[in-house]
């Protein structure tokens, strides 16, 4: 068995799920230590597998590529950018959730009880 490219088990590990049955992993590995040794970052094809699994609909699920053909297209190039300004997005959201609101005021304070409730209250205490 052939060692394994860096990165290859994470790209597997999330390609796998989606395979066609006669996926071999042995074809992939080796297109993915092909693209590795052109220059390829291994994160560049790890975030392009993402964001291509994400869009994918229900009904493309039955026509997904063998990996090697997807990875030899060069498929994840595009979608790696893609993937980063979409975690990008996602975490300056996260950012702004996390932030309390400058522009909130306050209009009643913590404890407040409506004339209703304190008369409901005394009337509730007092047993009538």
């Amino acid at each position: 068995m052939k060692p394994e490219p860096e990165g290859f088990p994470e790209a597997w590990a999330l390609w796998r799920p989606h395979m066609r049955k006669n996926d071999g992993r042995g074809e992939a590995r080796t297109a993915f230590a092909k693209h590795i040794k052109g220059g390829a970052s291994p994160a560049d094809i790890i975030d392009g597998i993402r964001f291509y699994l994400r869009g994918l609909k229900e009904s493309e699920m039955p026509y997904i590529p063998m990996f090697s053909t997807w990875v030899n297209r060069g498929a994840y190039e595009d979608g790696a950018i893609a993937e980063r300004e979409y975690q990008q997005r996602i975490a300056e959201r996260a950012a702004q959730a996390s932030q309390a609101p400058t522009n909130v005021q306050q209009l009643r304070p913590a404890g407040y009880k409506t004339p209703f409730q304190i008369q409901w209250e005394k009337q509730q205490a007092s047993g009538a």
